[in-house]
């Protein structure tokens, strides 16, 4: 928003280094880029977007640049200068009318700012594009699994691209739609928002071409709070683990009966990104929600938890959680397949993929407390992933890689970043360079966040930087190329990253896509192919 970066850049400089941080200030001019008010206050918005915003230091001197004839004209107010800025900047920031009337003063209309939570229900859908061939069998598979007394649980395995939520929706529906008992709950369990809207919306399409009765349906995440509703006749409830957990472990008596109530009358849970199943608080979230007639679905790229060379103990008590059954595609025919990637990648569903790597000049030495961090968690420490993203040298050479591919090759692009401060650094510099880029974080407001990701998938940025929150929950067709500056020992977070570049023509994507390696980050990592099979023996 052009006016909100307008009206930073009317702070000084020492105060805009002050608010985005020295060490930010001094990375920029490490990477060449002129410290100046705009180029200051285009950081710090890139960075936090309206949340900058947040601040009262930052809100007070704004209103102090108006000066007091301004301020008095603005305010009405007879007390002192210093009295009215304090007295108007002292508000919690949010949806509310101190926060509006402060943005309106100076000078920002027509801002949302309500919570992207969301708490739908419908009264009814009515009764078709089908399935591909694999995704039919795999359909069957889970049917048959929800219809089998003696089989309690199961963990479905696709490929990232190769339509879990469709395929296993469907089942659902096939579920519901076969249902004689008067009363049916069905829970979605997801980690994050964007997997939880998606979910929703997509049951939505879904049932409103295949029902044949009303179902309710409700959002349940970011804070949302527990319908009044009995959940009587049939129910899809999709809830974030943070809101269930929330809900299982409540001293409110209010929201731990409502979510016993759920548990009783719950038919099946199927739980998204089901590697996490058996992590204490994501454990606890499922077995709240469930009783002893409840199945539970599991679905997931990758299932599996250890790492290259790590202990295989994790994976093996996912297997158990699941009941070591493990539901994987067949082909068009429900033939065993050899090699899944190659199978869809065949059929167009997958991208096919062209690797490239980059050399870095980094050269890292680890300390000892580091190394010991390493050999416990089989990943790169935090520490690490640090001084890389500090690397001026080294952000540089993925700033101009991201270049060639946005700018010169036309190829929507993503990077995973190996920090929060190095994917707001390389979206600056991109930017700075006549690329139209953005940052997406965890702390940004989610406003912010999905505003970014729907300006990418329309095409409006070229490139999409990111620290931990593209991996799962993102779905953008045109992607064509990406970008794994972040090291990473972990075959499902690897698997993951690669993943957001796989979507194929067959399912609205590109033929190829292009995955670059920084050098210092990947190190024997497999395939996307051998990535999908990794884990399989401990389902065997």
């Amino acid at each position: 928003m052009s006016k909100v970066i307008e009206i930073l850049s009317s702070l000084t400089v020492p105060s805009l280094t002050e608010h985005i941080g020295y060490q930010k200030a001094q990375a920029l001019a490490d990477c060449g880029i002129q410290v100046t008010s705009e180029n200051l206050a285009q950081a710090l918005y890139l960075e936090k977007g309206l949340g900058v915003f947040k601040s009262k230091s930052l809100r007070a001197e704004l209103l102090a640049n108006l000066g007091v004839d301004k301020l008095k004209e603005i305010y009405g107010h007879n007390e002192s200068f210093s009295s009215l800025v304090v007295s108007e900047t002292s508000f919690s920031w949010g949806n509310n009318k101190k926060t509006k009337n402060f943005l309106e003063n100076i000078g920002i209309e027509d801002v949302d700012l309500s919570p992207s939570e969301a708490k739908l229900k419908i009264d009814s859908v009515s009764p078709s594009s089908p399935l591909h061939g694999y995704q039919d069998w795999l359909r069957k598979k889970i049917v048959s699994f929800m219809r089998a007394d003696e089989e309690r649980r199961a963990i479905v395995h696709m490929p990232t691209g190769a339509g879990k939520t469709r395929t296993s929706l469907e089942a659902v529906c096939d579920y519901l739609r076969q249902s004689i008992e008067k009363d049916v709950t069905i829970v979605w369990l997801a980690h994050s928002q964007e997997l939880c809207q998606q979910s929703l919306e997509s049951f939505e399409r879904l049932w409103s071409r295949l029902g044949t009765t009303k179902v309710n349906m409700y959002g349940l995440w970011g804070g949302a709070e527990l319908p009044k509703s009995k959940f009587e006749g049939f129910n899809f409830i999709v809830i974030s683990f943070q809101t269930a957990y929330s809900f299982i472990t409540s001293n409110r008596d209010e929201n731990f009966s409502k979510s016993q109530e759920i548990s009783r009358k719950c038919k099946l849970i199927i739980v998204d990104e089901a590697h996490q199943s058996v992590a204490p608080t994501y454990q606890t979230a499922i077995e709240g929600l469930s009783s002893f007639h409840t199945k539970i679905l599991g679905l997931t790229a990758t299932p599996g938890r250890h790492h290259i060379g790590g202990d295989e103990a994790d994976t093996k008590k996912l297997s158990d959680f699941y009941e070591n059954r493990k539901l994987s595609i067949s082909d068009g025919n429900g033939e065993y397949l050899e090699n899944p990637i190659e199978y869809l990648t065949n059929l167009g569903v997958l991208a096919r993929v062209q690797r490239f790597q980059i050399q870095t000049n980094s050269d890292l030495k680890l300390s000892q407390s580091e190394l010991l961090s390493m050999q416990k968690f089989m990943d790169i420490p935090d520490s690490v992933l640090k001084r890389l993203g500090e690397d001026a040298q080294r952000t540089n050479l993925v700033a101009t890689q991201a270049l060639k591919l946005a700018v010169e090759m036309n190829y929507q692009t993503i990077i995973f970043a190996p920090s929060k401060e190095n994917s707001i650094l390389l979206a600056i510099l991109l930017k700075m360079r006549g690329c139209e880029a953005e940052s997406v974080t965890s702390e940004m407001m989610a406003s912010d966040r999905q505003q970014a990701i729907e300006k990418f998938k329309n095409g409006e940025i070229q490139v999409l930087t990111n620290f931990g929150v593209l991996t799962t929950g993102f779905d953008s067709p045109n992607i064509k190329a990406v970008i794994i500056a972040r090291p990473t020992l972990s075959v499902v977070l690897y698997s993951q990253m690669v993943g957001r570049g796989l979507r194929g023509p067959a399912m609205g994507g590109e033929s190829e896509c292009i995955i670059v390696d920084v050098v210092d980050n990947i190190t024997n990592m497999p395939t996307a192919d051998q990535a999908f099979t990794y884990f399989d023996d401990q389902f065997n």
